[in-house]
């Protein structure tokens, strides 16, 4: 495995939009502590700051392909603060439907809404970059089949393609979907541990 420790954060930021996850792995062990010391600011709870850190770190991983960073302590710093923000504004409403300020059940709703609009978000955004990462041909069938909701046969005929070949194709995709997948659980557990 390369090691990146004397990599700038820019060479780390084009290492890691190529999927290098040592490359994501010094960025992670580079800004941990000072990050999660930034949390702890505002949150006065390790465990708490610990949490954000991790989201704001694995957002950063998720949107590796599109995102645009000029400076990486400023970026990581500013996801940071808001994050935290965010699940200050959160607990806040919590205590105020707790305390009865709030209809609960309303509150309640309004959360788990938005927690699996979030949730949906995350796994479309996630979805998109592992397609746009496959294979042309794979990507097309499975974009084809996908969004578009056509037949084998009729991406076949789309495509110039025989039934066989999208067949392979639609495997080759979703093995590949399977395999980030587990990659991606693999990451998040080491992680969470």
């Amino acid at each position: 495995m390369a090691t990146y420790s004397n990599s700038s954060d820019t060479d780390l930021l084009l290492l890691i939009k190529d999927g290098q996850e040592a490359a994501f792995t010094e960025i992670y062990n580079r800004y941990w502590e000072r990050l999660v010391a930034t949390g702890y600011y505002y949150t006065r709870s390790k465990e708490a700051a610990e949490e954000v850190v991790n989201d704001v770190l694995m957002g950063l991983w998720m949107r590796r392909a599109s995102v645009v960073i000029d400076s990486l302590p400023a970026y990581l710093g500013t996801a940071v603060k808001f994050a935290v923000f965010k699940v200050m504004a959160r607990n806040k409403r919590r205590n105020e439907a707790l305390n009865g300020r709030l209809p609960a059940d309303v509150e309640t709703a309004a959360h788990n809404d938005t927690e699996l609009h979030l949730d949906a978000l995350f796994m479309d955004e996630w979805l998109r970059g592992v397609v746009e990462q496959l294979p042309e041909k794979a990507r097309l069938v499975f974009v084809y089949s996908r969004e578009e909701a056509l037949s084998i046969r009729e991406i076949a005929g789309k495509m110039d393609l025989s039934p066989k070949s999208v067949e392979y194709h639609m495997t080759k995709a979703l093995k590949a979907i399977r395999d980030s997948l587990r990659k991606m659980s693999i990451f998040l557990h080491s992680f969470l541990s």
